[in-house]
């Protein structure tokens, strides 16, 4: 594929690489309102929908009723019509595995279960009985009870624990000698965890919010898929594999929400665990379970972490894998997320593998970005699906960052992702409904009700464009990051980032099945040349070889540390692919090679423009591609050594593509030389217009300090006199707004600005007075938060104008 082909395909991709949101269902639904929605949906190019029972459905609809189903194919349909995909969604509302509660409500014993812990301290030398009082519950059951001996340290002595048989109504005997003794009854108990169910009454803080399901149970979880998954194929088996492409899973709790409140010393569990666990440990891990609660000295923190790692395999293996194998037979994808923002390994049963990034998790201009377990999200989602090979990956993005989420931040957090290599974007949410109280739950509406509407087309298809350009490729990166796959680091990540080194993740089995040779350790699609062990990682024999093997062909093993200069130790082992000087932490990218061409994808993730040299490493024919705006241009810049150097200047959430075709001559266009003449304040008489013509106020200013305006949220117009004091090409600047400006100017449209800075080129201009209208959108937070964010132009609004060229 040549440049001009890609980019006439990059302009206009097909719309599968379109968004494709949560579509909130949660009012008494109307048929003509359904498919009036879609349809607008489709006019701002989403690329399909994920219709999910949400708080607020009626019971007139219900979920999962024959009224639900028939609304269900009525948009099936509609969508297929109008190419448009659709993705299921398992639950209603989340997290998954309870079918709204009807798994519980068919079985009682499906309900999720913990362990809970009952100890008795007592002084040696003693004998007697002892009865733990765990209450009325007749469903609970009697695990285990160990006796310990207490260190002087505070601790149980390990090698004192024995294991105690009980008497008749679970009585105890105790012989000890002198020293300090701890009995220890280990319990199988309810959770008492619950799902925010899909009606009003079902938040999971409410009396009949729904039971969970235990999702470690492989007789619960078959009933969950009866339930839900057999249902929907019953329902729409004709468009499954064609028009709905994908089943969702949300975050599934082993234990449900709200369980905490019994106490919150419970732990994961379901009946048969100790079996499960003896079975693939080869020893009874009865005696060790109090550890979970209770210090046993030195192993107790890598008992906890196996424990954990082993409830993770349970569910990959119980719940994950059920799911999976039935989307593979069904033709269409597992897809959605774990749990946490740092599982890895749970990803291998997606087909599609996501994650989220909700309650806003990361940030622009915050640590959060590249620093906690949530920067790892998107990562681990790429990384999952490299892992397997799989093509799209979906991001859930923008829930619950609340109505004063600005497209500015929208944009932010779609180039968060999209620059980690996640290429199917998933925004949470769409709503069907503000109506009374849906308006603030897991806010904000990203479409239809929220007055930046009529922009977002703008982004979304910014966003397709780039989708596409990361679908169906290959993903250039010789780094990867070995940690634990169910708890992956985020400390080494950092230093890259800040480097611009790109790596993936990799977890024990990767390494495990890898093959090795020639410097290079092969995973999945990829291949790398470092390998840097971030954490005290407990590794099977079989990495630990691999490992050896990749070392002894030559490849390199860091093991990271905080003190060292991550960057200088892989320098020693392979080029950077890109240098930026002077160097600047905010740069992102990615490499991706498609159809024969190199692209790099750039993003800026902080707060100001970044300038300077871009060295890389490969040569050949280069443009410059603008993902938002669809425009091309030759790159300015020079040959060099092993590749090419390119000037580069990213403004404030700036993103551009590099396009290298590596088999063409190399060609750089010089570096253009603007002249132009300083800024200049417009000096004119500015009137604020309502969206009536009715005038508001005159001058430019912040209408949200204005009386009456304060709770204002919608758009209001600027007009001017534009004078331009010479015939040539002219820049304005706006200054300050909030939040988007779309400028018109002698009636014409020239262009919107959403974010910060607000310029841009209006032509060649001749002298004289030109009419000025900028319309401004402020943020929807006024209106329902009562927030009276900075609203309207605010200046100063300066024009520039080129006078020559050299």
């Amino acid at each position: 594929m040549n440049h001009d082909h890609a980019f006439e395909t990059f302009l206009d991709p097909p719309r599968e690489f379109g968004l494709i949101p949560f579509w909130f269902w949660n009012d008494d639904l109307d048929e003509d309102e359904l498919i009036r929605q879609l349809r607008a949906f489709h006019d701002a190019g989403f690329g399909g929908v994920m219709p999910s029972a949400r708080i607020g459905l009626s019971r007139r609809v219900g979920y999962l009723t024959d009224e639900y189903f028939r609304l269900m194919r009525r948009v099936v349909e509609e969508a297929a019509a109008l190419d448009m995909k659709v993705i299921l969604y398992d639950e209603g509302t989340y997290p998954s595995g309870s079918a709204c509660g009807a798994v519980v409500a068919e079985n009682p014993d499906y309900a999720s279960r913990a362990l809970r812990l009952y100890e008795h301290d007592l002084e040696g030398p003693h004998v007697g009985f002892w009865r733990p009082n765990t209450g009325r519950a007749l469903l609970d059951r009697h695990i285990g009870t160990v006796l310990g001996h207490i260190s002087a340290a505070g601790t149980i002595d390990p090698g004192s624990v024995r294991l105690l048989t009980p008497h008749a109504h679970t009585i105890f005997k105790i012989d000890v000698p002198a020293g300090s003794w701890k009995v220890m009854s280990v319990w199988d108990t309810a959770s008492g965890g619950v799902i925010r169910g899909a009606y009003p009454d079902q938040e999971d803080g409410h009396a009949t919010a729904p039971a969970s399901g235990d999702i470690l149970n492989p007789e619960a979880v078959g009933c969950f898929i009866r339930l839900t998954h057999d249902r929907y194929y019953e329902e729409l088996a004709d468009h499954f594999g064609t028009t709905i492409i994908a089943m969702f899973t949300d975050e599934p709790s082993v234990t449900g929400r709200g369980a905490s409140r019994r106490g919150g010393r419970i732990k994961p569990y379901t009946p048969g665990l100790p079996e499960w666990l003896e079975a693939k440990w080869g020893e009874n891990p009865r005696t060790w379970l109090p550890a979970l609660w209770v210090d046993y000295g030195e192993g107790t923190d890598r008992f906890r972490q196996r424990y954990a790692d082993a409830i993770q395999d349970r569910l990959s293996e119980v719940f994950y894998a059920a799911q999976s194998e039935w989307c593979e037979k069904h033709g269409i994808a597992l897809t959605g997320h774990p749990a946490d923002s740092n599982d890895l390994t749970s990803l291998r049963q997606f087909q599609m593998p996501g994650q989220d990034m909700v309650w806003r998790y990361v940030e622009p201009d915050r640590p959060t970005a590249v620093e906690g377990a949530h920067s790892i999200a998107a990562k681990a989602a790429t990384s999952g699906a490299r892992l397997s090979n799989r093509r799209r990956i979906l991001t859930e993005v923008c829930g619950a960052y609340g109505w004063r989420l600005t497209l500015d931040e929208v944009k932010w957090l779609f180039d968060w992702h999209l620059v980690r290599g996640n290429n199917l974007i998933n925004p949470h949410a769409v709503f069907y409904s503000i109506r009374d109280r849906r308006a603030w739950e897991s806010e904000p509406d990203l479409a239809l009700h929220n007055i930046w509407w009529p922009y977002f087309g703008l982004i979304a298809n910014y966003a397709r464009r780039l989708c596409w350009l990361l679908t169906d490729g290959e993903h250039v990166c010789d780094v990867a990051i070995l940690g634990n796959g169910n708890d992956l680091p985020w400390q080494a990540a950092r230093q890259l980032y800040q480097r611009q080194i790109d790596f993936l993740y990799l977890d024990d089995r990767a390494v495990a099945d890898s093959t090795v040779g020639d410097g290079r350790m092969r995973v999945g699609s990829q291949q790398y040349r470092v390998v840097i062990i971030d954490g005290e990682l407990q590794l099977s024999t079989e990495a630990g070889e691999k490992l050896d093997a990749f070392t002894a062909s030559g490849g390199t093993v860091i093991h990271y540390d905080e003190e060292m200069s991550l960057p200088a130790k892989i320098g020693h082992t392979i080029t950077s692919d890109i240098v930026l000087s002077p160097p600047n932490p905010d740069l992102r990218f990615i490499h991706y090679r498609k159809a024969g061409l190199e692209f790099y994808l750039l993003v800026n993730e902080g707060e100001h423009r970044i300038k300077g040299e871009l060295d890389l490493a490969l040569s050949g024919h280069a443009e410059q591609w603008d993902p938002l705006t669809g425009e091309k241009r030759e790159v300015s810049g020079e040959s060099a050594d092993e590749g090419m150097t390119i000037e580069l200047e990213l403004e404030r959430r700036g993103s551009l593509i590099i396009a290298i075709d590596p088999s063409a001559t190399f060609g750089c266009a010089p570096a253009e030389r603007t002249n132009l003449e300083a800024q200049a304040i417009v000096e004119t008489d500015w009137t604020v217009r309502a969206p009536d013509g009715s005038v508001v106020f005159e001058g430019i200013g912040d209408w949200s300090r204005q009386e009456g305006w304060e709770l204002f949220s919608g758009t209001l117009s600027y007009c001017a006199e534009l004078v331009v004091p010479k015939t040539g090409e002219a820049w304005l600047d706006l200054g300050i707004v909030g939040d988007i400006a779309e400028i018109i100017l002698d009636e014409s449209p020239i262009g919107t600005r959403m974010w910060s800075p607000y310029r841009l080129r209006l032509g060649v201009l001749e002298a004289g007075p030109h009419d000025l209208e900028v319309r401004v959108t402020n943020s929807m937070a006024n209106a329902y938060e009562g927030m009276q964010l900075p609203s309207g132009l605010m200046g100063p609004v300066t024009l520039q104008v080129r006078k020559s060229r050299q």
